[in-house]
């Protein structure tokens, strides 16, 4: 009895040690690079806190990297593009100032591609909610399969920096929400024009509603063996300057110019293969070489007067912060 009245006033003599010693026994430790929970339940949630890592990115297919990223917490656009010859790029234009790219992906890269909706506003408003609610099947589906999603759009207020909103906050959240909930952990500083945004990213992650986490958890079970083994998705941002924001009948007439069906297009379709048959064979049409790499698309790109967004933490502002410290 003496014992335990020892204890007791020994805890209550320190109850901000004994405090920490029971918030820190309750929280469980993120999930190291390569694991996943995609055997889990959708419901289940992942053994993360939603804490970034300290590092930068994770090497490329678990592979040993080039570089030791592992010791700072930025990557350069340079070490991310290098990265880009291996994955496979998958192309999402954002509606809708992204509908402006759609020419230069169907006539000048000759590739297909499907859409997807990240607002700005919705990001100025901090609403990552509806951002992760609009979120598609298509886009989901394929960053867990292991694809890079390239995610087109056009900017107009940041004349200096040219990235739009969307992807310097809204894809980076995007990001920083899926290495989270499919692997515990994000895969690298997040960061927002200059500021490293951890805590707050990590406060809207706990704050999405259970059918929003629901809905992300949903495609745990599709990752393949190399996503899990690399233990992040790829997802880049490519962007130019727009002189016609808030010109809905310029981006309506732009699509439906280019992407709406038109009754002639079977007719020919029918009469092309009439007039193989004829001839007695299939006339071999000409093609343009088929872009499939990230970084072969985004060399193309660049030459047609695009940029690229690999990810806040390697923004030249941040970059020249950190970089600075580290040396």
């Amino acid at each position: 009895t003496r014992d335990m009245r020892a204890c007791a006033s020994s805890v209550a003599a320190t109850p901000r040690a004994h405090a920490r010693w029971s918030r820190a026994s309750r929280v469980a430790r993120p999930a190291r690079s390569g694991r996943t929970a995609a055997n889990v339940s959708d419901d289940a949630p992942t053994a993360a806190t939603g804490e970034s890592v300290s590092g930068a990115a994770r090497d490329v297919g678990g592979s040993a990297s080039t570089s030791d990223f592992s010791s700072r917490p930025y990557r350069t656009a340079a070490e991310y593009a290098a990265e880009g010859d291996a994955f496979v790029a998958r192309h999402f234009v954002n509606l809708k100032n992204g509908i402006e790219a759609v020419p230069a992906l169907r006539d000048d890269l000759g590739v297909d591609f499907d859409f997807v909706r990240i607002q700005s506003t919705m990001c100025e408003a901090g609403d990552m909610e509806k951002v992760i609610g609009e979120l598609d099947a298509n886009f989901l589906l394929a960053a867990a399969l292991g694809y890079s999603c390239v995610v087109y759009d056009y900017g107009s207020r940041d004349k200096k920096r040219g990235a739009p909103r969307a992807l310097w906050y809204g894809l980076e959240f995007v990001r920083y929400a899926l290495n989270v909930e499919w692997f515990g952990a994000a895969d690298r500083v997040p960061v927002l024009r200059g500021k490293n945004v951890s805590r707050d990213f990590s406060k809207k992650i706990r704050g999405l509603s259970k059918s929003a986490k629901k809905k992300l958890r949903y495609y745990r079970k599709f990752l393949t063996d190399d996503v899990k083994k690399h233990g992040c998705v790829r997802l880049v941002g490519v962007y130019k300057l727009t002189e016609h924001d808030d010109d809905e009948t310029f981006y309506a007439t732009l699509l439906r110019s280019a992407c709406a069906p038109r009754a002639t297009d079977a007719l020919n379709e029918e009469r092309d293969d009439d007039e193989n048959v004829f001839d007695g064979g299939w006339t071999k049409k000409e093609e343009k070489t088929r872009l499939v790499s990230e970084g072969a698309c985004v060399r193309a790109l660049e030459a047609l007067g695009f940029e690229a967004f690999y990810g806040g933490d390697a923004d030249e502002e941040w970059v020249a912060q950190v970089g600075v410290k580290q040396t």
